[in-house]
């Protein structure tokens, strides 16, 4: 066990002002794991710097980030875990006693982090995360951070996953608000072999680069409607990463026939299953038209669209064509070991060195930050204990 005294964090406690706080190490008791954070991930952090808005998961001064891997310090009495492992920590928390924590499905939903909000609401935020006394902090009496944004983790047994020692950090990562979100989201999509797959828009950005790789692996023909220069050169990257695939294909959304083209792409039937990262209720509706009959439309997100509205005719829109109207924003636990299965795949690897656009030191957390907010990235990593 390390000497260490204290856990350095990220907060934020205003808008465009970053601290690195010294907290108590942390308190481990049985039932959970201590784990040294090797690398964490920036998702949608980057609206706590520039907005002052919270995910539900984030507390301003206590603890900040959502997704890290590490190697464990400390797992008191644990059957599965021990010192020196390595794994992969979810966001969320562990009961084993709710219906999410006993099926497999994500831990975001966990009935010990409701607090009386609705899960994934940004505009309340539970009691105990405003006073940074998050369920796994409770539990063991410790006043360390929690969150991924620190050198050190207190996180449940339940929402940790064993990695493989041939799979690197660096490739690890990817298997919650990246990777692993599109590999749940293609798994209720059902993507298979030869489905001709349409992703329009960009959302956040590490989601829908994420669906490339995803569905180019599960063998799909991937269609990108892009609509913008960084995100239209970026999936090119990806293809060449790859090799060269002649099931990658971009479409320019900022012309106005780009629907056209998608036609034709799909022999004038339409794309077998569509992925929307927009929220924008005229896109939506042109995507119900562009989908083929029996088809899928699978909604991901689009935080910064403040607006999300989708009104449509249920009869002519959904029921007449058969359309299903799904979609999620997390991964699921039990997806973690096909997750895994995939990023153990050398072209996966080679198409996610694409996507991480930039790495920093903790130390300058407020610089990844920044660079998040300008959407002109892809996935941004923090290593806590690089200088």
């Amino acid at each position: 066990m390390p000497s260490a005294e204290t856990n350095t964090i990220v907060t934020v406690p205003e808008a465009y002002t970053v601290r690195l706080v010294e907290r108590p190490y942390p308190c481990v008791k049985p039932g959970s794991v201590l784990v040294k954070t090797e690398i964490a991930a920036v998702c949608v952090d980057d609206r706590m710097y520039t907005d002052h808005v919270h995910e539900w998961f984030d507390s301003p001064l206590y603890g900040m980030g959502h997704e890290g891997v590490g190697t464990v310090l400390e797992a008191p009495e644990s059957r599965i875990y021990r010192p020196g492992d390595r794994v992969l920590i979810s966001h969320g928390a562990y009961c084993g006693r709710c219906y999410a924590c006993q099926n497999g499905l994500s831990q975001a939903h966990c009935a010990s982090l409701s607090g009386g909000v609705r899960a994934g609401s940004s505009t309340t935020v539970p009691e105990f995360f405003v006073e940074g006394l998050a369920p796994v902090e409770r539990k063991n009496d410790s006043q360390s951070g929690w969150a991924a944004f620190g050198q050190y983790r207190l996180a449940d047994e339940g929402i940790c996953t064993l990695l493989p020692d041939d799979l690197d950090f660096r490739y690890a990562i990817a298997a919650e608000c990246s990777i692993g979100m599109a590999y749940c989201a293609q798994e209720f999509m059902e993507v298979a072999a030869g489905d001709r797959v349409l992703l329009v828009g960009t959302g956040q950005r590490q989601f829908s680069l994420s669906h490339v790789i995803v569905g180019l692996f599960r063998g799909a023909q991937m269609i990108v409607a892009a609509d913008d220069d960084f995100h239209f050169e970026t999936v090119r990257k990806i293809g060449e990463a790859r090799g060269g695939t002649p099931d990658l294909h971009v479409v320019d959304m900022r012309d106005r026939s780009w629907t056209d083209r998608v036609f034709e792409l799909t022999d004038g039937i339409g794309p077998d299953k569509i992925a929307d990262f927009t929220s924008r209720e005229e896109i939506l509706n042109i995507e119900i038209d562009l989908v083929r009959h029996d088809g899928v439309l699978y909604i991901q997100e689009n935080l910064r669209n403040p607006d999300r509205n989708l009104r449509v005719d249920p009869y002519v829109s959904i029921a007449e064509k058969n359309l299903r109207i799904t979609g999620t924003i997390d991964s699921r636990r039990k997806d973690r070991p096909g997750i895994i299965r995939m990023l153990r795949n050398r072209e996966v690897q080679q198409m996610w060195d694409v996507v991480v656009t930039h790495e920093f030191p903790m130390s300058e957390v407020e610089a990844a930050l920044k660079v998040s907010a300008t959407q002109q990235c892809g996935k941004i990593l923090l290593y806590p204990h690089r200088n």
